[in-house]
């Protein structure tokens, strides 16, 4: 049954949310905003960082983020082996927001620092794999393979909004704020969509009782029609 109540009926019926679900719809639209918004921030000043040293160094630059995604990946999975996948989504979103704040240091001591620049160029593309991969997981972990197909799309469209808002804001605010202001304001959208994933994945159980009842109701009802049929 769609969200009931005045705007949210609408908004339910838009986005063919049950009721109960339209808190979980928001919050992972927010959280997707706020990731695609940080990320897409941050990554004109990474491809301005790249050429810093000089476009023929690119290749080298490209090598370092395979050799860096080779090693982290295995490790990356041995801790999801042995960490509650909740758990672990906290402790990588506050690791990379330590890193960010980080990098928000160095750029105010040496923005033209090319050794940063280059280690911010690569730091920028595993951090993009990680935090998109492990929202999607631990959303995937709460929500029924019914409630995915139609909530993940409204969700996603988060993702896009996000994409288009963060190049704006990255152009608008890097005068006022400079780079080591942007990336503390990337920061803060990191720690935003860590606050929507938890609010996602933690209202998402809440709806799958209810209609895993309703489902357990129809299903003894056609056991009991079908066991009068066979007397």
């Amino acid at each position: 049954m769609p969200a009931r109540g005045g705007p949210a009926r609408w908004i339910g019926r838009a986005v063919d949310a049950h009721a109960g679900e339209l808190p979980a719809v928001f919050a992972g639209f927010a959280l997707f905003f706020c990731l695609f918004a940080g990320y897409f921030m941050l990554r004109p000043i990474r491809e301005t960082m790249g050429i810093t040293a000089g476009v023929d160094k690119l290749q080298w630059l490209f090598t370092a983020t395979f050799v860096c995604m080779l090693l982290a990946v295995p490790l990356f999975g041995a801790l999801s082996a042995r960490v509650a996948r909740r758990r672990l989504v906290g402790w990588v979103y506050l690791f990379f927001i330590a890193n960010l704040l980080a990098f928000a240091g160095g750029f105010a001591a040496d923005a033209g620092s090319v050794a940063l620049a280059r280690v911010f160029y690569v730091w920028v593309s595993v951090f993009n794999l990680f935090v998109v991969s492990l929202a999607w997981s631990a959303m995937a972990d709460v929500f029924r393979p019914e409630q995915a197909r139609r909530l993940f799309a409204p969700m996603a469209a988060g993702a896009s909004a996000g994409g288009l808002a963060g190049p704006l804001l990255g152009a608008a605010l890097v005068a006022p704020l400079g780079l080591d202001g942007l990336a503390l304001l990337s920061a803060a959208l990191l720690g935003a969509s860590l606050i929507g994933l938890t609010a996602c994945t933690a209202g998402a159980p809440r709806t799958a009782p209810a209609a895993a009842s309703r489902r357990t109701r129809r299903r003894s009802r056609c056991a009991a029609a079908c066991s009068k049929g066979w007397r």
